[in-house]
C-alpha cells in the first residue's frame, strides 16, 4: 500500500541542499525508539541497514539512538532467543529471505562502535548461544570459511547468496570483533582473516567467488568499509578496479555489469528483475564514495557531487536507481507495480562523507 500510495502521489520531497536533506531523512527514520530502514516502504527494523550505517551516524551524533535502536531490538529478540534480519511492526523477527550471514556480525559491529556493551552484558544468557548457533549454520569445518552447500541471506538478498565474498567478510568480521572485544569465545578458527585474503584477494581487488575473478560491488566495498582489510592492502587499486568493470558509472556504484537471470530468486525475478544486478545502489554508491574520498578527494569529487544534485533534485535518496536510464530515475519493477524505496537510512553514510568533505573544506580555506 505505500508503494501504491507513492507512484500515485510521489516520493516525499524534504527541501534544502544535499546535507539537510539527508539530516531530515534520517530525522524521518527515527520511530521514537529505533531506526526504520527508511521512511518509504522498508518501514521495519532491518539488522543489515542499521549495522552498515551505524558508524556513520555515531559520527553524525546519533550514538544514543543507535543505541536505543539496538536495545529495543534486543527486547524482541530475547523472546525469540535469536539474531534476525529483520524486526517487523509487533516486534516480531523474521529472516528475510534466509539465515542471515551477516545479521549478528553486523549487530556486534554497531554494539560495538555505539559502545553500547551493556547490552552485551544483559542478554548473554541467549546471545552466547547465538554466536554458537551461527557457527553451526555458516562455518564450513573443513576450509574455514563459509559453508557453500546452502543459500545465505546477505546485502544483495534477492540473488541466490553461498560461500562468496561478503558472506566471508561478515564470517571474519564476526571472529575480529570478538577476539577484540573479549565479550564470547571465538568458534571461528584462528587465522580467519588470512584465510579470507587467500581466498578472494586477487592482488589489485576482491574476487566475488572463490574460484573466478569477477569483480563485484559488495566484495568491492564491504571489506574495506567494515575494517576486515586494511587501506594498504590495495584499497586504491581495489576501487579502480570496480570503475574498470563498469559499477561506478554513471555513478556508483552497481552489483555487477551486467544482469544475471540465473541467479536471481526464481520468484523475485517475476516481479523485480535485475534489481540486485546492474541498478545502482546508493548503500554501495555511499560507502565508495567515502572510501574513495579516503584515498583520491579529488577522484571522488565528480561522483559526490552528482550524487549532491541528485540528493536535491528529488528531494530524497533512493535506494535504487535504473543503471539503464541516463536520468537517473528510480528503480521500477515489472509492470511498475515495484517502486524503489525512498528516504533511506544509509542516508548517514552520504551525510558523515559531505560534512568531512566541508570541514575539509573549510580548513583550506576553499
Amino acid at each position: 500500500m505505500r508503494i501504491a500510495r507513492r507512484g500515485l502521489f510521489g516520493q516525499h520531497r524534504h527541501p534544502g541542499d544535499a546535507r539537510t536533506v539527508c539530516r531530515a531523512i534520517i530525522e524521518r527514520c527515527w520511530a521514537g525508539d529505533h531506526y526504520l530502514a527508511s521512511a518509504g516502504h522498508f518501514r521495519q527494523f532491518w539488522t543489515r541497514d542499521l549495522g552498515f550505517s551505524s558508524a556513520a551516524l555515531v559520527r553524525l551524533g546519533y550514538r544514543d539512538r543507535v543505541a536505543a535502536s539496538l536495545a529495543w531490538a534486543f527486547d524482541a529478540w530475547s523472546r525469540a532467543g535469536r539474531v534476525t534480519t529483520t524486526i517487523f511492526p509487533g516486534r516480531r523477527p523474521r529472516d528475510v529471505y534466509a539465515f542471515g550471514v551477516d545479521s549478528l556480525p553486523l549487530l556486534l559491529h554497531a554494539l560495538r562502535v555505539s559502545d553500547a556493551t551493556e547490552l552485551v552484558a544483559r542478554h548473554r544468557t541467549w546471545l552466547g548461544p547465538e554466536v554458537e548457533r551461527y557457527a553451526r549454520e555458516v562455518l564450513d569445518p573443513a576450509t574455514g570459511l563459509v559453508r557453500a552447500d546452502r543459500r545465505f541471506s546477505t546485502h544483495r538478498d534477492t540473488v541466490r547468496t553461498g560461500s562468496n565474498c561478503y558472506a566471508n567478510a561478515m564470517l571474519v568480521l564476526l571472529s575480529v570483533t570478538l577476539r577484540e572485544t573479549g565479550w564470547f569465545a571465538d568458534p571461528i578458527p584462528g587465522g580467519a582473516r588470512e584465510r579470507f585474503l587467500a581466498a578472494f584477494w586477487r592482488g589489485d581487488h576482491f574476487a566475488d567467488q572463490r574460484d573466478g575473478d569477477t569483480v563485484s560491488g559488495d566484495a568491492t566495498v564491504f571489506p574495506f568499509w567494515l575494517g576486515v582489510a586494511v587501506p594498504e592492502l590495495g584499497l586504491a587499486g581495489a576501487l579502480a578496479a570496480a570503475r574498470a568493470a563498469g559499477l561506478a558509472t554513471p555513478i556508483p556504484l552497481r552489483y555487477a555489469a551486467r544482469r544475471d537471470p540465473a541467479a536471481e530468486d526464481s520468484v523475485q525475478r517475476l516481479f523485480v528483475p535485475d534489481y540486485q544486478g546492474s541498478a545502482i545502489w546508493t548503500s554501495l554508491g555511499a560507502i565508495y564514495l567515502a572510501l574513495l574520498d579516503s584515498v583520491d578527494p579529488a577522484a571522488a569529487a565528480p561522483a559526490i557531487e552528482a550524487y549532491e544534485r541528485l540528493v536535491e533534485r528529488d528531494g530524497t535518496l533512493w535506494e535504487v536507481l535504473d543503471g539503464t536510464d541516463p536520468r537517473l530515475r528510480p528503480y521500477r519493477g515489472r509492470l511498475g507495480i515495484f517502486r524503489a524505496d525512498e528516504a533511506m537510512l544509509w542516508s548517514a553514510i552520504l551525510l558523515d562523507l559531505l560534512e568531512r568533505r566541508a570541514a575539509r573544506q573549510a580548513r583550506s580555506g576553499g
